[in-house]
């Protein structure tokens, strides 16, 4: 009666086994997989961090100082004062109390108008004020212009042309120095190096004018002066001892002319003078003996 106890009992603990096992092994079949959702909460992660990274970026970019454009301005201006000599005077004063100086003036004179030109340099920052200040001279301003171009272009590209040709060239003095080793390749590197020297050189030229250019902008100028009617001054008369030397003087340049004309004729003259003398003796011939 026991062992049939023990027996019975066996079986049932046996059976409850076995039915939690069977109800674990279904509720693992029922839950989803963790490695799925981790991954899409990842992915998720991932997209949120590109998004802000793409924020900061653009804000980044954003934030960046926009490149510097280098304008050249100049200006054109034409205007009737009242009296040039004075005017003038004070056109320097204006250029020199606005930074500026002249690099160029010419005075003209006609019958009509006395005029001077001028070509001012001024800084940049000023151009616009002294246009203003010199038109103040003005009775009547005939014509005002200004120009603006950009070079901003050219001058980036030549900036970044030049930090390029001096790093090659540097690499070439680098070669010069630790790596050549025949004739042949120290004449090469040298022949680079001098090329790229003049490639910089010229446009480290270039620059240094757009330079200037940009920081000193350029005025051309006119004023001028109504006058009177005034007739051309005749010619002036010499008197007659310059005019009997002049004269004496054009005489002998004329000998010498002559001279140098008989020079040049001495073969013709030869063979005239030869026939004249066969013709003299013929002559003679016949006066001597005469049929």
């Amino acid at each position: 009666m026991e062992r049939l106890l023990m027996t019975l009992f066996l079986i049932l603990t046996l059976n409850a086994c076995s039915q939690a096992g069977n109800k674990e092994t279904a509720m693992a079949g029922e839950m989803p997989a963790p490695s799925m959702e981790a991954e899409k909460m990842a992915d998720k992660d991932e997209y949120r961090y590109d998004d802000q990274s793409g924020e900061e970026n653009r804000d980044q970019s954003a934030g960046k100082p926009e490149v510097q454009r280098q304008i050249i301005r100049t200006g054109n201006l034409r205007f009737q004062v009242d009296h040039v000599k004075q005017s003038s005077t004070r056109v320097e004063e204006i250029v020199a109390r606005f930074g500026g100086y002249v690099s160029g003036m010419t005075l003209t004179n006609t019958s009509y108008q006395i005029s001077n030109y001028f070509q001012i340099r001024v800084p940049a920052s000023r151009f616009d004020s002294l246009m203003n200040a010199l038109e103040g001279e003005a009775l009547f301003v005939n014509s005002r212009s200004t120009n603006t171009q950009d070079v901003t272009e050219e001058y980036l590209d030549i900036e970044t042309r030049l930090k390029t040709k001096k790093e090659v060239r540097d690499r070439y003095v680098d070669i010069l120095r630790n790596k050549a080793k025949t004739v042949e390749e120290v004449l090469k590197a040298e022949e680079a190096i001098r090329v790229l020297q003049e490639e910089i050189e010229a446009r480290e030229g270039r620059l240094r004018y757009l330079k200037d250019q940009v920081a000193m902008s350029t005025i051309d100028l006119e004023i001028y002066e109504e006058v009177t009617y005034q007739p051309e001054p005749k010619t002036f008369k010499r008197t007659f001892v310059g005019r009997a030397l002049t004269g004496l003087q054009n005489g002998w340049e004329a000998v010498v002319t002559l001279v140098i004309v008989l020079v040049n004729l001495w073969p013709f003259l030869l063979i005239i003078g030869v026939l004249i003398w066969q013709r003299k003796r013929i002559f003679r011939f016949r006066k001597r003996n005469p049929k």
